[in-house]
């Protein structure tokens, strides 16, 4: 199978990328209620579902953070001119939106959490740790990780222009290379965050870099049609949909066993589980995508396109909405339709009014850039005239 000679624009990601920011959102919405409630309950069991479920929004965006560069980059030379334009890229639209919000985060916690040193020297020493490792708010890590893959893309670029064994073999080496530091960490390392380093997702980068290759081979496989259905693809779907289905299943299982009754497993269960529901989830979420795109009303998938160009502005704004949101009452009764209502209010919130936001700071306001990134060059939208093919 030989790369694609060339790249035209994906639209369909942006589907994805407002499917994978929906899921996000609907993580940290649940979080509280699916950590807080005690004992077995049918209140908990709804909860752990969609706080597990939906547990593929920042796998997602991983994988599609290497996906659209070796879709772009690949057939590239990796020069000094395209080093310096990656890198510049990467400087204008993610580092100076993350260190504007690792500043804001970091503030956050200082004044109304009351965490962090007294003294400003402290507090600065503080900050500079954080910013070196995404910890200023929990969610921030995706940046971080982002931004350790940017460090060594040429290369990883250039490893793979110059192995085709590499770009053939890419979908396993990328999981062997992920579960031996799964293991090394478990055996002997024993880092108590390794879902902050981007080794951590090599199966994750490695496949999104195979799609980007082989990109438009890929998607005619990937793409679900009637015609498709009477050809030996339908065996692979079926194989991803079941590996799919076993993963989502025993994930949100047995979390709710540890939730629920207590039990614990082995850390390499829980990842296992974890890393076959997201990445089969992301897999699956482009299938839906081209589908989505082609029959969906026009409207409708124009609006998802919208939020897809929006999600990163999202995706580093929700949590302080949200936050402001919970500061505004507390219910302590889960089984009381109120409790659910507010919950739902607060994802509904947090998608709702980040949306705007970002939205106005990035059409209207000249540097919008600084806060949320870029917006797309090219225009994404469906309009009237367009003819959406298979």
């Amino acid at each position: 199978m030989k790369p694609d000679p060339g790249n035209q624009s994906i639209n369909e990601i942006f589907v994805v990328r407002a499917l994978a920011i929906l899921a996000v959102i609907m993580v940290h919405s649940t979080s509280n209620p699916a950590a807080q409630i005690d004992g077995p309950s049918t209140s908990l069991a709804g909860y752990n579902f969609l706080n597990m479920f939906f547990k593929f929004g920042t796998p997602t965006f991983i994988l599609l953070t290497s996906f659209i560069l070796f879709y772009n980059y690949y057939q590239r030379p990796v020069d000094r001119g395209l080093v310096t334009r990656f890198y510049k890229r990467r400087l204008l639209y993610i580092l100076i939106p993350y260190l504007f919000f690792s500043i804001l985060y970091f503030e956050l916690n200082q004044a109304v959490l009351r965490h962090g040193p007294e003294t400003w020297s402290g507090a600065f020493y503080q900050f500079v740790g954080d910013l070196l490792t995404g910890s200023a708010h929990p969610h921030l890590y995706f940046v971080f990780i982002s931004v350790q893959f940017y460090m060594i893309f040429p290369l990883f670029l250039k490893w793979m222009q110059k192995s085709r064994f590499t770009v053939v073999n890419a979908l396993w080496i990328g999981l062997l290379i992920q579960w031996a530091f799964v293991f090394y960490n478990n055996m002997s390392l024993q880092y108590q965050e390794p879902a902050s380093l981007a080794i951590w997702y090599a199966g994750y980068y490695f496949t999104g870099a195979f799609i980007g290759i082989y990109y438009h081979k890929v998607s005619d496989w990937l793409r679900v049609t009637k015609e498709n259905f009477q050809t030996k693809r339908l065996f692979l779907w079926l194989g991803v949909w079941g590996f799919w289905l076993f993963g989502a299943g025993g994930h949100i299982y047995i979390y709710y066993l540890t939730r629920a009754y207590g039990m614990t497993f082995d850390s390499r269960i829980y990842t296992m589980f974890w890393n076959i529901h997201t990445i089969t989830t992301a897999i699956i979420l482009l299938q839906l995508s081209y589908w989505i795109y082609k029959h969906w009303p026009r409207p409708i998938v124009n609006t998802l396109i919208h939020l897809g160009i929006v999600s990163f502005g999202i995706y580093l704004l929700h949590p302080l909405v949200l936050h402001a949101y919970r500061m505004t009452a507390d219910f302590n009764d889960p089984t009381s339709l109120v409790y659910h209502a507010w919950i739902a209010g607060g994802f509904l919130t947090a998608l709702g009014l980040t949306w705007i936001i970002v939205t106005f700071v990035l059409k209207y306001m000249k540097g919008g850039w600084i806060f949320f990134g870029a917006w797309p060059k090219q225009n994404p939208f469906i309009s009237k005239k367009d003819e959406r093919s298979n």
